[in-house]
């Protein structure tokens, strides 16, 4: 019986310090947007917070001049003011210390970016696209989240980074009456100055609903280059000066940091959401770059199998990391049973198309005059390899522009097709780009080769039949 009795004991200790234990492990306390920004000096502004197992939250700093107006436990929300004016003592951005306590008397601290905005927002409410450009630094901007080009409302519960090229690129995603949100910061050099330029770099943006499920996308290009500013005519269509996703053009420069940046993003014909480049400027072992989630962790591309389930456009657009090989017996498109030309349209702006409102994918038209600039065609191969690219002059006008060889993504794995021989010598490099326009299972890419081992074959093809499963860079047009 004493035994009985002395194992009852040491049972409940245990159970009581399992749920202690537990009770301690339970609670927590963040902020999704991870800050209050407010557009003018004395403005209120507001985030919601999130927490489990929290009774109270007290602040234990603030920036000076800051002001915490609420912290509404039952709503979640946390108001602050901003200073009215300001002297050496008072700043317009800082960092709000909170504390939170349980039952149990454990406490759980948190810190809030809190700033008055330097710029103006940037509206895109009134825009929505499946691509939004942010070329200002310390800006906020904000979109409807709704399905891309179109005023398709969606069940969002909330906005999360889905990936981005380098960490912080996009900053503070928040959601508040109905609007999406994200910041853009500013580089910093290397002696802890400002540069006045933004970090340049792209980045994904999901929408979830309750159920923490995928609902749309968007992508965030981010760049120091105005891409609907920078631009030329072909052909009568006015085309963007840079790649999709990419930071500059080149313009033929033999500068490392000028061609990697030229790049862009990779797209499968009739996708919305891009994959990331090389991750040397050179294509160095067909490596991939680097993307990274909200926890800062390194993510990976997953090439995968197109079959009946990983073969439909929902699935493709609820795995925005998956790159669907091409399926042999559909004529090596990402899709499993029938092709499907209206993802991206020759004449109006699809649902799918990735390009920033006002502009979509060039149809096949606007490269049709375009040829190889006879001074790029008769170089020898050691001037024009370090180029990466050629000059395509248009034939009807005379006026020359710089295409990047940026390569693909191959239909059948989803490897880089850039061949490297050496850091020298890559044999050969090629330029692909999409055009809306489809032909039987195939569609229709510009496409330029320079063979840089025999130098015997300089080529453009501007109407070259493309698997659909390939992905390639995308000069967007005005619509």
């Amino acid at each position: 019986m004493r035994r009985f009795t002395k194992l009852l004991i040491t049972s409940l200790l245990i159970g009581c310090a399992i749920i202690a234990c537990s009770k301690d492990q339970t609670y927590s306390l963040k902020v999704p947007s991870e800050s209050i920004l407010v557009s003018m000096p004395g403005d209120t502004g507001s985030t919601n917070f999130d927490s489990q197992n929290i009774t109270s939250i007290t602040v234990t700093s603030t920036p000076e001049g800051w002001t915490v107006d609420n912290i509404d436990m039952y709503s979640g929300t946390i108001t602050v003011t901003a200073p009215t004016a300001f002297d050496s003592e008072e700043v317009t951005e800082g960092t709000l210390s909170l504390k939170g306590y349980t039952p149990t008397g454990a406490t759980k601290s948190i810190d809030i970016y809190v700033a008055i905005l330097h710029n103006a927002d940037v509206d895109y409410t009134s825009a929505p696209a499946n691509c939004y450009i942010a070329n200002a630094a310390k800006t906020r901007y904000r979109f409807n989240p709704y399905i891309g080009g179109s005023s398709t409302q969606l069940d969002t519960e909330y906005i999360a980074l889905v990936w981005e090229s380098k960490i912080g690129v996009v900053k503070y995603l928040d959601i508040r009456n109905g609007f999406a949100s994200f910041y853009v910061g500013e580089q910093i050099d290397d002696n802890d100055e400002s540069t006045g330029k933004i970090t340049p770099g792209n980045a994904i943006i999901g929408g979830y609903n309750a159920d923490d499920e995928l609902v749309w996308s968007w992508h965030i290009w981010v760049t120091n280059s105005n891409p609907t500013t920078e631009t030329f005519m072909l052909n009568g269509h006015e085309v963007m000066n840079i790649n999709l996703g990419a930071d500059c053009n080149s313009e033929g420069a033999k500068d490392k940091e000028k061609i990697f940046g030229s790049y862009g993003l990779y797209y499968q014909w009739g996708r919305r959401t891009p994959f990331v480049g090389p991750y040397e400027w050179n294509f160095y072992g067909n490596m991939d770059a680097r993307m990274y989630n909200a926890d800062e962790r390194v993510l990976y591309i997953d090439y995968c199998d197109c079959t009946d389930e990983t073969g439909m456009l929902t699935w493709a657009n609820d795995n925005t990391l998956s790159f669907i090989k091409g399926n042999p017996e559909n004529g090596y498109d990402w899709l499993y049973a029938s092709h499907d030309d209206t993802l991206w349209s020759t004449n109006t702006k699809s649902e799918q198309d990735p390009c920033p409102a006002g502009w979509r994918v060039a149809d096949i038209s606007v490269f049709e005059n375009l040829t190889i600039e006879a001074i790029d065609d008769s170089m020898s191969w050691e001037e024009a390899q370090p180029m990466y690219g050629w000059n395509l002059e248009d034939s009807a006008t005379g006026e020359t522009h710089f295409f990047t060889a940026a390569g693909r993504r191959n239909y059948l794995d989803g490897r880089l097709d850039i061949i490297n021989d050496d850091d020298f010598r890559p044999i050969p490099w090629s330029g692909y780009y999409w055009t809306a326009s489809t032909d039987g299972a195939d569609a229709k890419a510009l496409f330029f080769d320079l063979n840089t081992e025999t130098r015997t074959w300089n080529g453009i093809n501007t109407s070259h039949s493309m698997h659909r499963a390939n992905a390639l860079p995308v000069r967007c047009t005005r619509e």
